[in-house]
């Protein structure tokens, strides 16, 4: 059965509505997206200043760790010369004896 002109026209403007209101829902989620990525730079240049602050720590960290590493080789072979002049010591003693 075929719709009366009336019937058609109010089916439109139900159609129309919702057009509309799809449309508002989608322009505010432009303007949302286009705030938030407005906010972005600012968020990559906090991000990369963290991570140049973190690359510095880490750095620092690393000489130390480095220098603490040298230090004990150097205590390692110092203490080996010891236990080394100490064992020949007595073995001249025992030579000796």
């Amino acid at each position: 059965m075929a719709k009366s002109p009336s019937e058609q026209i109010r089916e439109l403007v139900a159609e129309l509505k919702i057009l509309a209101e799809r449309d508002e829902n989608r322009r505010r989620d432009v303007e949302r997206l286009t705030r938030k990525s407005e906010d972005l730079p600012a968020e990559l240049a906090l991000l990369r200043q963290e991570n140049a602050v973190l690359r510095q720590r880490l750095d620092d960290h690393l000489k130390r760790v480095e220098t603490w590493s040298a230090r004990l080789w150097a205590l390692v072979s110092v203490l080996i010369g010891a236990v080394l002049s100490l064992a020949s010591g007595l073995i001249v003693t025992l030579v000796r004896k």
